[in-house]
């Protein structure tokens, strides 16, 4: 009969557990398999949808058959046998520790996920911290996590890159298969961050060196698929490096990832992963991420994060991110183009490799001007539409009434007033010919009026000296006639 005993510091430290936890464990083992021991390892392989968390895990089917042995070896990765004064070499105290798992001392839980856990444990031959990440489930675990857990230690160990952690061992014990991979004591961006936007160039300088380690991963047809800051750690003196390749894709192998799974942390992961589109996947998923990165490092918050993932990943499909200088009004204007091209929707309009989104954080580090180009408004209203189409022709039929409503009275007035104008000048020209025909009228009665005195001043003329007045008659040659003239010498 084995027994297990709980001792540890306060259950809200960071490694400590319950004993709530613990209890049902440690009794599964003496008294034999129970359905406690299948709750932990079905536990450890749910899905946790907090901030944060990844969307897609394996499923962890355990096996009510469970050996005792097996068990115990279980319950003992779990629990504590040391005093909660004990300290570890490392200086650290209060931490549970398990003696002799394996070559490892179990120091302290660094992190739970779906497919296990994550331990500081000291490696005694080599005397070394390292972490020592653990499917807790074993032999039960799921076909597919397993065949994730081998993918991670294969992608792990073929990338040697000072910026990407390394893998020390691969190995299994007590049944349980584990990853003893560098251990970074400086906490990840998470921690880092928490809310806090971070100077610009210090976030710039970081995101190139993240940027170059992906590069060299696409190089060797990887890809990370689940960036993150928790996924972005720090050495002792501040150097970041990027781990966890558990979802990591080899681009040459096609067959891991069904279409329409989601796989990724919400708010990191891009729009073709938030649509299951996995032939879309490649390195400019990760340039996304990278681009969610530094918006994080520059405005404190991700570029999108709603109440609940499923709201996330919608934003994710159907919103343009907030431009970093309108949170942050401080933020360079190369760096706030820099990322909302990452953001991209599409990813033939993002960086076309890591390498050139690092080249463009150095450009802004040399103070030189970065080749990105911000969008236009024009340009951001025609990806709206395009992605709503249904929203866009309603918005452009209300813009239309809208127009008509104003334009159309206008139109109206307008051609109100050039009717008006018409019907003027036509008036006008009418009064015109109105007035010069009254005009003519006029002049011909006053030359009717002087025709008389005209024939008379005619007829003193004809008449001539002599006439005797009152002979005229009706016309002057008549007139002429009738008047005889005496002859030369009469009286």
């Amino acid at each position: 009969m084995v027994r297990a005993e709980l001792r540890s510091g306060d259950p809200g430290d960071r490694g400590a557990r319950p004993a709530g936890d613990v209890e049902p464990i440690a009794a599964s083992v003496v008294h034999g398999p129970q359905s406690t021991v299948a709750d932990e390892a079905a536990r450890a392989g749910s899905v946790d949808l907090a901030d944060g968390a990844t969307l897609i895990t394996p499923a962890l089917e355990p096996s009510a058959d469970r050996d005792s042995n097996e068990a115990a070896s279980f319950a003992a990765t779990l629990i504590s046998s040391s005093e909660p004064g004990d300290t570890h070499p490392d200086g650290d105290s209060g931490t549970a520790a398990v003696e002799s798992w394996g070559a490892y001392d179990i120091l302290d839980e660094i992190a739970r996920g779906g497919m296990g856990v994550v331990y500081r444990a000291r490696q005694r031959k080599l005397n070394r911290v390292v972490a020592l990440k653990v499917i807790l489930a074993g032999s039960h675990a799921g076909q597919e996590a397993l065949e994730r857990f081998r993918i991670e230690a294969e992608t792990i160990a073929g990338l040697q890159h000072p910026n990407i952690v390394q893998i020390h061992e691969v190995g299994e014990h007590a049944g349980l298969p584990f990853l003893s991979l560098e251990f970074c004591s400086g906490g990840n961006l998470a921690r880092k961050l928490d809310g806090t936007p971070q100077p610009s160039r210090e976030a710039a300088a970081m995101v190139e060196t993240l940027a170059r380690a992906m590069h060299a991963a696409h190089q060797a047809n990887v890809v990370h698929r689940d960036l993150k800051p928790a996924n972005v750690l720090f050495t002792a003196d501040g150097t970041p490096k990027v781990t966890d390749f558990g979802l990591a894709k080899k681009l040459d192998d096609q067959g891991q990832t069904q279409t329409g799974t989601i796989m990724g942390t919400p708010s990191y992961m891009s729009p073709e992963q938030a649509a299951g589109k996995h032939h879309a996947v490649g390195p400019t998923t990760d340039i996304y991420a990278l681009g969610a990165i530094l918006y994080e490092s520059l405005t404190g918050r991700p570029p999108f994060k709603a109440a609940t993932p499923l709201e996330t990943v919608m934003q994710v499909l159907h919103e343009e991110p907030v431009p970093p200088v309108r949170i942050q009004p401080r933020t360079p204007k190369d760096l706030d183009t820099i990322s909302l091209k990452c953001l991209h929707k599409d990813p033939a309009r993002r960086y076309a490799s890591a390498a050139e989104l690092a080249d463009d954080l150095q450009r802004y580090l040399n103070d030189e001007p970065a080749l990105a180009r911000p969008v236009g408004r024009i340009e951001r209203m025609f990806r709206w539409c395009r992605r709503n189409p249904s929203r866009a022709a309603a918005a452009l039929l209300g813009v239309l009434v809208l127009v008509g409503a104003i334009v159309v009275p206008i139109v109206l007035a307008v051609r109100e007033a050039q009717n008006a104008s018409q019907l003027a000048a036509e008036q006008k020209k009418t009064q015109d010919a109105l007035d010069a025909s009254l005009t003519a009228t006029k002049l011909a009665q006053a030359a009717e009026k002087d025709k008389p005195t005209s024939c008379g001043s005619r007829t003193s003329i004809e008449r001539g000296p002599g006439v005797p007045a009152g002979w005229w008659g009706s016309g002057s040659k008549v007139s002429m006639r009738s008047v005889k003239r005496p002859r030369s010498g009469a009286p």
